[in-house]
């Protein structure tokens, strides 16, 4: 990558105020030129948290962790290091397998934190950075943690800025490089860049799974409790006594689900205008864009509802497809090609619903 300076941001981003980092060589960066995206990562801006211990176990710094930041990353060295032999220098990394990870603290309203917003909302400051570096497959991930009271710091359900902020912005992010046309290089090799967050829920899931506004629909349009699995395929992992929840931390950091996929195509959609969409899931995206306006928040919020819980056969997206098939019986007076009768079980049994109701309503006037 040129080491030619970026240049300079119109108005501030996702950090509190435009700066300049010392060695920013090989790292991207990401501007929108209305500024609402600019990332700077990962480099001399992101040092490691420094580990240290004490008679206790571990200690960590600057400034002083709550009792459930402090608890994450206690879990997090000690499931990495089960033996207590985590290292002792800022300047080592982490290991996690045969991967490379950095830990820091994303202090709230510093000119070099990391922040994140959707539509007009407030700044979303997650609580650590962590950063980790696969070189097997040549892969940073930028990964944000925050442990948080979703019950009470998340009340408007999946529509709430900081989980729309954790679940979509890192796709609308990730455009934003791939749209600078910046490649990312690491000791002379190009390396694939991802960005992905994690809400650590401090709340019990007895507390939120019964939280209006995060209820889902099943595959008969019932509003139903999110299983775990379905909060993990969200991006919300419960913080519990023992150590084994950072496994789902790890990997929701590293692994994307069908949910990220449609997550994804919609960050696509709202960046491209001229997109064609291809498959049933596309469609069907593709179709609520033309559906009454919606903030992006609410956009993502309604495709959380249909998509996050799979039916009996694994299946997402099941209740947004019948609801497809039923617009589709519209259509049945009028015929294919706008005369003559349609037989109704010709559109019921319709194998793909959503692209055929795409496709019909490109060809009919909006009534």
């Amino acid at each position: 990558m040129s080491s030619k300076k970026p240049a300079k941001p119109v108005q501030s981003g996702l950090f509190g105020v435009p700066f300049r980092c010392p060695d920013i060589d090989n790292l991207p960066l990401i501007v929108d030129p209305q500024g609402a995206v600019e990332v700077l990562a990962p480099g001399s801006v992101y040092q490691p948290l420094l580990l240290k211990p004490n008679e206790e176990g571990i200690d960590v710094g600057p400034g002083q962790l709550d009792e459930h930041e402090e608890a994450f990353v206690r879990d997090l060295i000690r499931r990495l290091y089960p033996a207590g032999n985590h290292p002792k220098s800022d300047k080592t990394p982490l290991r996690w397998g045969d991967k490379e990870m950095w830990l820091q603290r994303n202090l709230e309203k510093r000119d070099d934190s990391f922040r994140l917003r959707v539509d007009d909302s407030d700044w979303f400051y997650p609580d650590f950075i962590v950063w980790i570096l696969d070189h097997g497959s040549r892969t940073q991930t930028f990964g944000f943690v925050d442990p948080k009271g979703l019950a009470v710091g998340a009340v408007g359900g999946w529509s709430d800025y900081k989980i729309v902020s954790t679940l979509y912005m890192p796709h609308v992010v990730e455009r934003q490089l791939a749209a600078s046309g910046q490649k990312v290089e690491f000791e002379g090799k190009e390396w694939t860049f991802r960005i992905r967050g994690v809400l650590v829920s401090t709340s019990p899931y007895a507390s939120l799974s019964t939280h209006a506004k995060f209820l889902v629909y099943d595959e008969e349009g019932h509003r139903v409790a999110p299983s775990e699995a379905d909060f993990l395929r969200g991006r919300i992992v419960f913080q519990k006594p023992n150590t084994a929840y950072i496994d789902d931390v790890l990997a929701l950091l590293t692994e994307d689900s069908v949910v990220d996929h449609v997550l994804s195509l919609t960050a696509r959609l709202f960046g491209d205008p001229y997109w064609i969409p291809n498959g049933e899931i596309e469609h069907d995206v593709a179709l609520r864009r033309d559906e009454p306006p919606e903030t992006e928040s609410e956009f993502v919020a309604n495709l959380i509802h249909d998509y996050l819980r799979p039916d009996s056969q694994g299946k997402h997206g099941v209740w947004a497809s019948k609801n497809r098939r039923r617009q589709l019986m519209d259509y049945a007076k009028e015929g294919q090609w706008g005369f003559g009768a349609e037989k109704a079980s010709a559109i019921r049994n319709h194998p793909t619903p959503c692209e055929e109701l795409w496709n019909r309503k490109k060809k009919t006037p909006q009534r």
